[in-house]
């Protein structure tokens, strides 16, 4: 017998003793507070199936041979949101020759691209279908942290999926790999958002979009999604950009700063050995746009940027907190560290950040 046979057969023996002397009914008894506590779970399961069954018609899922993802319908006329990488993956060869969107009722439509915004991993593709019900969306300004979200639409392919759990934190920037280095002030949220997810519906209680899912963080030691840990646009932002897709076919106003770099690298030790530097860390720039706003500061591909109006730039984290913080024609203070270790303090007037179309 194993030990874990054993140990089996010594609870079964004990719960027997303890039925015959009239105490196991005790235990298995329900408490006082079984009811308020059944009350209240119902109350939460009437939430939770309420909100899914308000949403669930206006999420959809989108495939293309690059990529397959999620998508919200916005507006009765088609046009639907999702994430840029969802319809554009790893390929830096442009949009795939077609995508398929899945309604909640398993009818499929051809759809087109209507408008891109890279920076903020957002898009939105266009499809003609009768009958189709945009999502109701929430002030994200609103939500509070402890609030329950569920987030909606296709992990793995599974369409019509969802998970539920509560918003972790707001204004968290987030660095990542895609086409948006940095997105500034999203909703972390514990509801599992796993690939496929992106693109589709976080949403409160009452069915109303709070934000769009993009990505989960990751575990550095495992190299995988981290579980409970995902981010989401804000509802107000997503609002903004689709409504300027729709009337304009592009971004007209990005409402982000723009400092004018082409490129821009984290400080380490290693890379300050390597590349002959005379600071341990800081964000190494490694180009300057012509007539940008650094450029007109006079800021220099090789000078280290170790300060933004006081806040303290020492890795790629502090910069992108840093710039998060701006505002387009705000007036700033940069100091850098040129590559003779000369320290300077320059003025710069920020632009806003031009979001390329199609």
């Amino acid at each position: 017998m194993t030990g874990q046979a054993r140990t089996a057969l010594a609870l079964l023996t004990a719960l027997g003793s303890l039925a015959a002397i009239g105490v196991a009914r005790d235990i298995l008894r329900p408490t006082a507070a079984s009811p308020p506590a059944t009350a209240t779970s119902a109350m939460l399961d009437n939430a939770t199936t309420a909100a899914a069954a308000a949403a669930g018609p206006s999420v959809v899922k989108v495939e293309s041979v690059q990529g397959m993802g999620s998508g919200v319908i916005m507006d009765a006329r088609g046009y639907i949101v999702t994430n840029y990488h969802v319809l554009f993956g790893s390929s830096t060869n442009g949009p795939a020759r077609s995508y398929t969107v899945t309604l909640s009722t398993g009818a499929t439509r051809p759809a087109t691209i209507a408008g891109i915004d890279a920076p903020d991993d957002l898009a939105v593709l266009k499809i003609t279908s009768p009958g189709l019900r945009p999502i109701q969306v929430t002030d994200s300004n609103d939500l509070r942290v402890g609030q329950f979200t569920l987030a909606m639409g296709a992990p793995l392919g599974f369409a019509e999926s969802v998970t539920v759990g509560i918003v972790s934190t707001l204004h968290r920037n987030v660095i990542e790999n895609g086409p948006a280095t940095v997105i500034p002030n999203m909703i972390q949220t514990s509801a599992p958002i796993n690939p496929g997810n992106s693109g589709g519906a976080l949403v409160d209680l009452d069915g109303r979009l709070a934000g769009i899912p993009t990505l989960a963080a990751i575990d550095p030691t495992f190299g995988t999604a981290a579980q409970g840990i995902g981010f989401a646009i804000p509802s107000n932002r997503v609002v903004m950009i689709v409504n300027q897709i729709i009337t304009y076919g592009k971004v007209v106003h990005s409402e982000r700063p723009y400092l004018g770099l082409s490129d821009v690298q984290e400080v380490t030790p290693a890379v300050a050995a390597q590349q002959g530097l005379p600071v341990q860390n800081g964000m190494l720039i490694g180009g300057v746009v012509p007539g940008g706003p650094a450029g007109q500061a006079g800021l220099k591909a090789g000078d280290v940027i170790m300060r933004i109006d006081g806040y303290a730039i020492a890795k790629q984290e502090d910069f992108a907190n840093a710039i998060a913080g701006l505002k387009p024609g705000q007036h700033v203070m940069v100091t850098v560290v040129g590559p003779t270790g000369v320290r300077r303090a320059v003025a710069m007037t920020l632009g806003e950040l031009p979001v390329p179309s199609l």
